[in-house]
C-alpha cells in the first residue's frame, strides 16, 4: 500500500491510496462522516481494474488531516472489536 498526499490545505485534505480497493475507502468514508467537524468526505470511485482510491476531506474548526487520522484510528478500533467478538463467538461455538 502506498499513500500520497495530493492536497493539504487549511480546510481541505486529499489523499491517494494505491494498492487497495474501494472497500477500504468506504470504511474511511463512513468514519469521516461520523466526525462532527467534517463538512464533506468523499471517495472518488476508481476504475474497476485499478487499485487506487482518492479520499477528500473538508473540515471546519479542526485540521482535515486530524479528522482523517481520527477516523482511521476509530476504524482500526472498530475492526479490532469486531475481530475479538468473532474470535469469542467462534471459541464459544467450539465448546
Amino acid at each position: 500500500m502506498q499513500v500520497q498526499v495530493l492536497r493539504e490545505g487549511e480546510r481541505e485534505f486529499t489523499v491517494e491510496v494505491t494498492g487497495e480497493d474501494y472497500s477500504l475507502g468506504e470504511i474511511i468514508h463512513h468514519e469521516l462522516l461520523d466526525e462532527k467537524n467534517v463538512t464533506f468526505a468523499g471517495v472518488l470511485p476508481p476504475h474497476p481494474l485499478i487499485k487506487k482510491l482518492v479520499v477528500k476531506v473538508r473540515a471546519q474548526r479542526i485540521k482535515p488531516e486530524k479528522a482523517f487520522l481520527t477516523s482511521l484510528e476509530r476504524a482500526q478500533s472498530n475492526t479490532h472489536e469486531l475481530l475479538e467478538a468473532v474470535n469469542k463467538a467462534l471459541a464459544g461455538g467450539a465448546e
